[in-house]
């Protein structure tokens, strides 16, 4: 027997579900009312127009990304738990490059293909799990995951997939919370002990290099505030958002917005 609070909600990235199933769900909800999307750029109107987000973005830290990654025109790009593929669109067309985004949700996909349909950016998305990438050994020059890495089981052989499809010297940029103390028990399991730096540290990577900023935590919570102050229907995007608001706010003081960057 569940109760309320003990029944799984529908939320963004940041929700401990993970399986394809409750994202097709999910991402299905956010295409019928962009609840997702329209509270990020309502809280940060300076984001791109279209860039569809299903991560906590702002612009600050949209701009880190595309700093970090050093994307060059002709290169590749590979977005991993690319979503709907709004913002690895973004970053390959800004550098003139190609993407290759890669989720579990075959709903997010079909989302992406439409997207890349209507802008001049070479892109392929494919179905998959990000601990086994369909691509070849070092095929692309750059990786982002926004929000996705964080929420794999098996960490390390996601980014031990990641440096896989990697060429010498490509850069991975990649974007989550990390504990401000850590094994805090106050926190989430997931999020108790995530230390990304040991993690690519050990399957190979170097140049490991952790940055976090109090505007990007502000964004995020922003984005939750926000959506509490919106009335919602059950079985909708926004009242899954909601709920995670409601999960997530009273301890989000124990966690850092993370951007981390990492070279093969």
């Amino acid at each position: 027997m569940t109760t309320s609070s003990d029944r799984p909600e529908p939320a963004t990235r940041s929700h401990q579900v993970t399986s394809a199933q409750e994202f097709d769900r999910l991402f299905a909800r956010e295409q019928a009312d962009n609840a997702f999307s329209q509270l990020v750029h309502r809280v940060d109107p300076h984001l791109p127009p279209g860039l569809g987000p299903f991560s906590f973005l702002c612009t600050s830290l949209l701009h880190h990304i595309s700093a970090q990654l050093h994307l060059k025109d002709g290169q590749m790009l590979a977005d991993l738990g690319c979503g709907p593929g709004g913002p690895g669109l973004w970053l390959a067309g800004r550098a003139r490059a190609a993407l290759t985004g890669i989720d579990f949700s075959a709903v997010a996909i079909t989302a992406a293909r439409h997207r890349a349909a209507h802008l001049p950016v070479p892109a392929v998305f494919s179905v998959a799990d990000l601990v086994s990438l369909p691509l070849p050994d070092e095929s692309v020059d750059r990786a982002v995951s926004l929000d996705a890495l964080q929420y794999v089981p098996d960490r390390t052989t996601a980014a031990r997939e990641a440096r896989r499809i990697l060429r010498p010297g490509g850069r991975l940029v990649l974007t989550g919370w990390q504990p401000r103390i850590p094994g805090d028990e106050r926190l989430p399991g997931r999020h108790r002990h995530t230390d990304w730096h040991s993690v690519l540290r050990a399957t190979g990577f170097t140049e490991i290099c952790t940055v976090d900023d109090p505007a990007w935590d502000t964004a995020y919570q922003e984005i939750y505030r926000h959506a509490l102050a919106v009335p919602s229907e059950r079985e909708t995007a926004l009242a899954g958002l909601q709920g995670e608001a409601r999960r997530r706010l009273p301890t989000a003081h124990l966690l850092r917005r993370i951007a981390v960057t990492a070279v093969r």
